[in-house]
């Protein structure tokens, strides 16, 4: 332990390189890539042969930010820019010393896992307002990757689908890419002259090495516009028309346990039109998610709804506009979402589980107007067992002002045929200063029939993360009656405070095998409104490791107390009774570099549970023999003792995926979950037919543990994408 104890006070201690004196908030003025316009197009074949490729000069000399930070980057990345009157073209050579052999493919999926594999990605800020951007990836496979990045990095959109190209070469230099943007694909100014904002990223995954045009500090990712260069020499641009119109037909076979075979043909359409340069009206008419990969399983041990994420289409496009605040720092476990886009379509119990209500169609207006940012949404749901036909609707504004400041509104309407309306409103703001401090607050008020009094909920956030220090600190008030039908809360009628302190130093040169250390400590405290008793303390002290190979080792251990004043229904007919519980757990995990042909991972939580104890196991294995071919399995296991009886959990996530080309892919997602003694299967073809145009062929079935057919469902559907 004393041993241990050295290791941590020098890594603590270790001269950093961080930056090598580079001035990050300055260093992005003095770089600018000159953009050269052509007669014709590029044929986007992955090789820099055509002789228009010469007359850009390119930008090049990127520096690390791992593992060096600050030093240039060990293979040279050449990146050239041409356009002509409809498209964008980026040509790159990525150089790479160990030729065809060092380099790395892991996946070729559509929004490919980015970390995995060697790659290039480029962002543009099309407006140069350091906020919002586009981002474009590859890998020497050709995969594609893109998203949208709003709040200079803060907020992200990895659904949001675009029209483009890329092909890649591999020689004996390293690979090359050829890259083709659709100007309709992106937003920008009429001004006749462009500026942009323009970052290029570079990894050379054998190395674990990241390296950009524009350096950026270790805390940051790509999306940090804000220090990026420059791109010039565009004028003249068009958007065309931007209308897009995109049907769908659908031929779903669905059996019910003891029920007859019932065929429901269907179809629908979505148009999505650039009413500006800026703003873009979506609509959809019977909209339809059969396709969507289905849930994964959670088991739930606590006394509060389970949290699960939206993976449809439709509302994962432009959710960023509608965010609420900052993005909550516990992805997986938020405290409050004022709109949250899984209750329009979806009946959900406790446990999460959901059940599909029919969508009619529906209407949306987002994008930027000057310094506004604007989200208008309006969806119609039909008739559903006990649920009557409901319309939701959403109005959400953003003003920007100083550099990296905002502030905005949101209202929530929710009404239902026959009932009375549920509403939602609120104001936020979120300021930015010296690039690191975050200050967050926010109050928002809910109105319910025979809800009346503490209805509102208040937040106040500061936050400070650099290159060494991650601090946080905020405190949270819910109301008693607060209820947003169309958001997400798991927990009312409390006071939460909550610290979180860590640092991240870097030892580079000083300890080659470790790439970095996170030790903090986080502090959870939630009281009662009425009483102001203590009701639930968490003390979560945790050190993690990153190895030079990318493989994390974490030890955490954690204290807490709850008070209970009803019983908790930990399973079905087995009770928690009232009182004051205090107990501990440690917990210790280790992942594997992801980027082997056989990576696992495995954790043990052990300790005091209640009045009991638990232990919890982890354990996973995935094999990837090829970029082509991808099978998984983790199991998660709970062995609970309680006084008022002992029980074992599994929850087993199986997952085969193929890739037969770039477009074409076979997905597998098999789940056994004990609590709900259920076998989930769902299984999903793929043909990308041409960009934006799906051909699906979608296999659903629910079994029980036993082995009995409870339902299951196959689901043809093609889509087809006409751009105007």
């Amino acid at each position: 332990m004393t041993r241990f104890y050295w290791l941590l006070l020098t890594i603590v201690a270790a001269p950093s390189a961080l930056g090598q004196n580079i001035d990050y908030a300055n260093y992005y003025k003095q770089l600018e890539v000159k953009a050269v316009q052509i007669e014709g197009p590029i044929v986007v074949d992955g090789k820099l042969d055509e002789a228009e490729w010469q007359l850009a000069e390119p930008a090049e000399n990127f520096i690390q930010k791992i593992p060096s930070t600050g030093q240039p980057a060990s293979e040279p990345t050449e990146v050239r820019i041409l356009y002509d009157d409809d498209n964008l073209y980026l040509g790159v050579y990525c150089f790479d010393s160990a030729g065809a052999d060092g380099i790395i493919i892991n996946d070729i999926t559509r929004d490919f896992y980015t970390l995995d594999s060697d790659g290039f990605q480029v962002i543009f800020d099309t407006y140069d307002d350091d906020r919002n951007s586009f981002l474009f990836g590859t890998n020497p496979g050709a995969a594609k990757f893109d998203m949208q990045i709003g709040a200079d990095g803060a907020a992200g959109n990895t659904s949001w689908d675009g029209i483009w190209y890329v092909e890649t070469h591999i020689d004996e230099r390293g690979w090359q890419i050829e890259m083709a943007i659709p100007f309709k694909t992106l937003r920008f100014s009429r001004a006749p002259k462009q500026i942009w904002g323009v970052n290029f990223e570079r990894r050379v995954r054998r190395k674990f090495e990241d390296s950009y045009w524009a350096p950026l500090p270790p805390n940051y990712r790509l999306g940090k516009i804000s220090l990026g260069g420059t791109l010039s020499g565009l004028s003249g641009l068009q958007q065309g028309r931007n209308l897009y119109v995109k049907p769908y037909v659908s031929a779903p076979i669905l059996r019910r346990e003891a029920d007859d075979v019932d065929f429901m043909p269907d179809a629908g359409v979505d148009v999505k039109y650039g009413v500006t340069s800026q703003l873009t009206f979506d609509a959809t008419i019977n909209t339809d998610f059969s396709q969507v990969e289905a849930d994964e399983e959670q088991i739930n041990l606590t006394r509060f709804s389970l949290f699960f994420p939206e993976k449809r289409e439709f509302f994962l496009e432009n959710a960023g506009i509608f965010e609420w605040g900052r993005r909550p720092r516990e992805q997986n476990s938020p405290d409050l979402i004022p709109f949250f886009s899984r209750r329009i379509g979806i009946v959900e119990d406790r446990s999460g589980n959901g059940r599909l209500v029919p969508v009619h169609g529906g209407a949306r207006l987002t994008g930027r107007a000057g310094k506004y940012t604007l989200g208008l949404l309006s969806m119609q749901t039909g008739e559903f067992e006990d649920t009557p036909s409901t319309n939701f609707s959403v109005l959400r504004v953003r003003r920007d002002f100083l550099r990296q400041s905002d502030v905005g509104g949101l209202f929530i309407n929710k009404y239902q045929n026959g009932s009375d309306s549920n509403r939602t409103y609120g104001v936020d703001s979120n300021f930015n200063f010296f690039n690191y401090l975050d200050l967050t607050a926010y109050i928002v008020r809910t109105e319910t029939e025979n809800l009346s009094g503490e209805d509102t909920a208040s937040d106040f956030e500061i936050s400070w993360k650099d290159d060494f220090f991650d601090l946080y600190g905020g405190h949270l008030r819910i109301g008693e009656n607060f209820n947003p039908e169309v958001g997400f809360v798991p927990r009312v009628g409390i006071n939460k405070s909550v610290v979180d302190v860590g640092i991240t130093p870097r030892p580079e040169e000083s300890i080659p095998w470790l790439r970095e250390v996170k030790p903090s400590v986080k502090i959870d405290y939630i009281t009662g409104q009425e009483t102001s008793l203590l009701e639930t303390r968490a003390i979560e002290a945790e050190l993690e490791f990153t190895f030079s190979d990318s493989s994390v080792l974490s030890f955490e251990r954690e204290s807490n107390f709850e008070r209970l004043d009803e019983p908790f229904e930990i399973r079905s007919g087995q009770f928690i009774g009232v009182g004051d519980y205090y107990f501990d757990e440690f917990a210790v995990s280790y992942i594997t570099d992801k980027s082997r042909m056989v990576h696992t991972e495995v954790g043990l939580r052990s300790g005091e549970f209640f009045d009991g104890n638990r232990d919890s196991y982890t354990l996973g294995v995935n094999f990837q023999p090829s970029y082509r071919f991808q099978a998984g399995v983790l199991w998660n296991h709970n062995d609970v003792e309680l006084p008022s009886g002992d029980f074992r959990t599994n929850l087993v996530t199986t997952r085969l995926n193929y890739s037969f080309a770039t477009n074409m892919f076979l997905n597998a997602l098999i789940q056994y979950n004990s609590s709900e003694e259920e076998i989930i299967s769902n299984i999903r073809f793929n043909f990308i037919h041409k960009p934006l145009s799906d051909f699906f062929l979608v296999y659903n079935e629910r079994r029980s543990q036993t082995g009995d057919v409870i339902e299951r469902a196959l689901i043809a559907k093609l889509t087809y994408l006409f751009s105007f």
